[in-house]
């Protein structure tokens, strides 16, 4: 028997996935977190929260331009299933999601930050801890790529001049850390925006301390590195103080030269208004004429010797503030340690050589952070090439590629042995050099092939910009207000973590699924752009929601029961009964 089900709703949809993608975020409790953000617009047909979930939901879709929303093939406002998937009343034309994008202001974008991470913090812990588990390296990846935009532009905020895109242009810089191994996927961190005269070197401490603040995990920081800066602190203090001990001798001595010369020359002239003889007074005007010619010679290295003594000092104050800062630095790395897990996590920075100074490498490795980096100029490889001689081994690491290494390298200005490697390609007759840098606590450093494969392994997060670029289209600003330019920056890193995350869902939810669903599930390309752009039939229930995907889809009778398990069967074509079956 045939039993008709209740009259549920069943709606068309030009955006199935974005649908699927709005269940996700709502069961997750993002979309409610969202809707609390402060944001101080007045509310009118919709409110200021509705137009900032709307603009997340357009780059979830992979619109391009913020009209996309309105104008585009698919445009995302015209369809109310969307909406109520994303538990919305409906969505705003793009020009009022644009005026609420001005409208935003720190308190907002900082209120959204906390949105995502209370989001994101059960998906990245869990990684974290199967990284953990499975004794696989905890892995950071550092990048800064540009946003470019009109060389003409006056309204961008905060747009300078930099190197971008392999040349200097108006924009933006943004930088972005991702945790990477070979056993999970890659999941962005956090993303900084800034100027576009930023560069790398300045964005290292900022982003470590974003990825800790996110996976709540720090490798053991290394204290014992830190006491031996203050050793060698406290010996160059040492030596200064003699300088000063020195020196102020010195200028006493002078002084009390010239409190002497002083006292003669008053003597001499008592002794002129007195009654003595033509010869003894010859005598003393001649001793006379010497003391007052060496008097400005005396002044003068008084005032010279005080200089000195200033300098000294002057350097013996900035020698103990360092002193202090150093003991500070090395107290709070000790509360660190105390607050680690033992045993501690190892953890490994890995970034390109605009990231690396000596002062960058000495807070690294202090931090207790592995660096797999290059060196920042090519004066290390030319140093390294001086010791390479016709006994040297190369060791082939690639088809084009071989590297010969040294320990207990020391790179000016910083304090501490690295491992290094000097790398060369040969380009038709002549070879190409560069150095890659690595350290070790234990000394034990990678065979030359797997330190060279992993080190070119940073690719995935060239590969992660790449995807945000061409998925997500984060380089085309959708707005020109800081707060919004900040918002979107959130957003992209935040659409490019989510369509990996609701994988293992999407798969849970599809009862039955195609090899080509299964095939698109493993590209989040494809998830945005095709499926999240494809005709579906909607139906919510008490018992949950279901989506089936259009015979003229890509994905014809695939279907997703996205809440919940729905004790109905969808139809297999639009605008049929729902029927459940009884006996």
């Amino acid at each position: 028997m045939t039993i008709s089900t209740p009259d549920w709703p069943i709606a068309n949809t030009q955006h199935g996935m974005l649908v699927a993608f709005g269940e996700f975020l709502k069961q997750h409790g993002l979309i409610d977190r969202l809707m609390d953000v402060p944001i101080p617009q007045r509310t009118r047909t919709f409110m200021p929260q509705t137009k900032l979930v709307e603009f997340l939901s357009g780059i979830m879709s992979g619109s391009e331009h913020l009209e996309d929303l309105n104008d585009g093939p698919r445009p995302i406002v015209k369809d109310p299933a969307v909406a109520q998937a994303w538990g919305q009343p409906g969505w705003a034309h793009y020009s009022g999601v644009s005026r609420t994008l001005d409208a935003c202001t720190e308190t907002t974008v900082v209120a959204v930050e906390q949105a995502i991470h209370e989001f994101s913090q059960p998906f990245i812990l869990t990684a974290v801890q199967d990284l953990l588990r499975q004794g696989a390296p905890i892995v950071y990846d550092f990048d800064l790529t540009g946003q470019a935009v009109s060389a003409t532009s006056q309204t961008y905020p905060d747009a300078a001049f930099g190197w971008m895109n392999d040349g200097v242009k108006l924009g933006y810089q943004l930088a972005r850390v991702c945790l990477s191994s070979q056993v999970q996927d890659r999941i962005w961190l956090a993303g900084f925006h800034h100027s576009g005269d930023t560069v790398s070197v300045r964005c290292l401490k900022e982003l470590v301390q974003a990825a800790e603040a996110q996976t709540l995990v720090r490798p053991r920081r290394r204290t014992e590195l830190v006491h031996q800066r203050i050793v060698a602190q406290q010996e160059i203090i040492a030596r200064i103080r003699r300088l000063v001990e020195q020196q102020a001798e010195k200028v006493q001595a002078g002084r009390q030269t010239r409190t002497t010369l002083i006292g003669q020359l008053y003597h001499a002239e008592e002794l002129q208004k007195g009654l003595i003889s033509q010869q003894k007074l010859a005598r003393l005007q001649t001793q006379v004429s010497g003391w007052r010619k060496r008097q400005p010679r005396l002044e003068a290295q008084i005032v010279k010797a005080e200089q000195v003594l200033t300098k000294h000092q002057t350097r013996l104050r900035d020698q103990e503030t360092t002193l202090t800062q150093l003991q500070a630095w090395q107290a709070q790395l000790e509360s660190d340690n105390r607050a680690n897990p033992d045993p501690p996590p190892y953890v490994e920075a890995r970034m390109d050589a605009g990231f690396v100074s000596a002062e960058n490498l000495t807070w690294v490795l202090e931090m207790g952070y592995c660096p797999n980096t290059k060196a920042p100029n090519a004066r290390t490889a030319t140093a390294l090439r001086a010791q390479v001689s016709t006994q040297t081994h190369w060791v082939r690491v690639g088809d084009n590629a071989e590297m010969t290494a040294w320990g207990d390298y020391v790179l000016h200005g910083c304090p501490f042995p690295l491992t290094v490697a000097l790398e060369r390609f040969k380009v038709k007759d002549t070879y190409k050099y560069a150095t890659l840098i690595h350290y070790r606590d234990d000394g034990v450093c990678p065979t030359l092939p797997v330190w060279f494969q992993h080190y070119n392994e940073r690719q995935t997060i060239e590969a992660g910009n790449k995807e945000l670029k061409g998925t997500f289209f984060v380089q085309h600003l959708m707005s020109r207000s800081r707060a919004g330019i900040r918002l979107q920056v959130l957003f992209t890193g935040l659409a490019a973590n989510t369509v990996r995350w609701c994988v293992p869902w999407l798969t849970r939810c599809a009862p039955a699924p195609t090899p080509k669903w299964q095939r698109v599930l493993n590209s989040p390309k494809h998830l945005v752009h095709v499926a999240a752009n494809a005709a579906a039939l909607v139906q919510h229930t008490p018992c949950g929601t279901a989506l089936q995907f259009a015979s003229e889809s890509p994905f014809p009778g695939v279907t997703l029961f996205l809440a919940g398990i729905p004790a109905f069967q969808l139809a297999l074509g639009f605008n049929q009964p729902y029927e459940i079956a009884s006996g």
